[in-house]
């Protein structure tokens, strides 16, 4: 057993295919996101609400964000919280759903599709929604384990809930061209629940079991880890109120929801990232692998995804705006979900492929499944990725938004045959077993 795996029940852990095809789209959304870039150059990095900028958002939250964060809770809720996941083989249909409804998103948006694209991508994306909400859902919340990180579950799985419900009423009124003069308030909290409640809340609960355990960090007080819940929560509610009683209230109702999830910012983007920061510091292992460094840079930038998000609320230059989502997604969270790849697929396949033939058999090390060096060149590439993508905003130059896109691809190909190469790894033949 690996430091850090005490209380984990790795008996009931889903069939290896179920987080895995999850987590292997990744790459492909990366790649698709490149090509946006590279085809639609500055159209995608100069406002916030051109159709392509809108489907490269989508790329990065259904297609990279989503995916890894739907596959690692198939393989937490069971291993983590201690409650099997029902039926979790729809799992694959819930896969292939969210790959459908986010590709015809994707086309509708670029190509300027008739309105039934649009119906047919919302009905595809909320089919995988429903048959993954209610499964999950029922099996967080009758979980036996209580912990920050299952609290820290159910907080994200409450905000995609109401991301859902935002985002099916958004995407009608885009189809339909009936925009309501409530819609500039219910896209941000449309984003506020969608990056600080369901992507910020599973990224700081999942940091409390993933970082101690793969890196030998200190584990974050339990008293200091729920006051980071405690601070998200409260930002997360008083938004929705906010959201109702903001039109009622004297103080513009955008500046007001700011205000309002200001404690989940402070959470999220602050207390969380320094609690880590203060965990990494004092970790017993010396050696610091490329995973590592992509935990590090994505905590270091967290404090300037929230300074950002305060200067495209009350700033006048759309391009705060832009730099805010290039930053959250891309960025942060991004390279976050990068990382953590390129540790937590080496780790599954190991353990589902080769655990139990220890002394029996030849066995491969766990780093030689996905050697540092890619995980180095892929991490590199996603880091001058995000920076030509910031050069390429700031300057608002096509040839720098193709460049950046020419770089996304670089990445997605990177990491892609990298975890690839790690899958095709076989199980050997002991006498009297049959391999996997």
């Amino acid at each position: 057993m690996m430091p850090g795996q005490q209380g984990l029940r790795l008996d009931q852990a889903p069939p290896l295919a179920v987080p895995l095809t999850f987590f292997l789209t990744v790459p492909v959304a990366m790649v698709a996101g490149g090509g946006t870039l590279l085809f639609q150059g500055d159209a995608a990095l100069v406002t916030p609400w051109s159709p392509a900028t809108i489907a490269l958002a989508h790329l990065g939250t259904l297609g990279v964000l989503a995916m890894a964060m739907c596959g690692a809770l198939y393989q937490m809720i069971p291993v983590v919280a201690g409650a099997p996941v029902p039926a979790v083989r729809l799992g694959h249909a819930v896969h292939a759903l969210l790959v459908l409804g986010g590709a015809l998103l994707t086309a509708g948006l670029l190509l300027a599709g008739p309105p039934l694209l649009f119906s047919l991508a919302l009905g595809l994306l909320g089919a995988a929604l429903l048959l993954f909400l209610v499964p999950v859902t029922w099996a967080i919340w009758r979980a036996p384990t209580r912990s920050p990180t299952t609290g820290g579950m159910r907080l994200a799985l409450a905000s995609l809930t109401a991301v859902a419900i935002l985002g099916v009423v958004l995407a009608q009124q885009y189809a339909a061209v009936d925009f309501s003069a409530q819609r500039p308030l219910l896209l941000q909290v449309h984003l506020t629940l969608g990056l600080l409640g369901w992507v910020g809340g599973l990224i700081t609960a999942v940091s409390w079991q993933v970082v101690p355990m793969f890196y030998l960090a200190q584990p974050v007080p339990q008293p200091r880890a729920r006051a980071v819940l405690w601070l998200l929560g409260v930002g997360l509610a008083l938004t929705l109120v906010g959201l109702f009683a903001g039109p009622s209230l004297p103080m513009a109702p955008a500046a007001l929801l700011a205000l309002c999830a200001l404690p989940a910012a402070l959470a999220v983007w602050g207390l969380g990232p320094y609690l880590l920061l203060q965990s990494l510091r004092a970790r017993r292992r010396p050696r610091a692998e490329a995973s590592l460094r992509a935990w590090q840079v994505a905590t270091f930038l967290a404090p300037f995804v929230a300074l950002t998000a305060a200067l495209a609320a009350w700033g006048e230059d759309g391009r705060w705006n832009l730099a805010f989502g290039w930053l959250a997604i891309w960025g942060w969270a991004g390279l976050t979900v990068h990382g953590m790849l390129t540790r937590i697929i080496p780790f599954l396949l190991w353990f589902h492929r080769f655990s139990r033939l220890v002394g029996l058999a030849p066995v491969p090390p766990m780093n030689r499944l996905l050697p540092e060096r890619t995980a180095r060149i892929s991490l590199g590439l996603h880091l001058a990725t995000l920076l030509l993508g910031l050069a390429a905003i700031a300057s608002g130059w096509s040839w720098l938004a193709r460049g950046t896109g020419v770089l996304l691809l670089a990445t997605g190909i990177a990491l892609g045959t990298g975890l690839w190469r790690a899958v095709q790894h076989r199980t050997p033949q002991v006498a009297g077993q049959t391999p996997a």
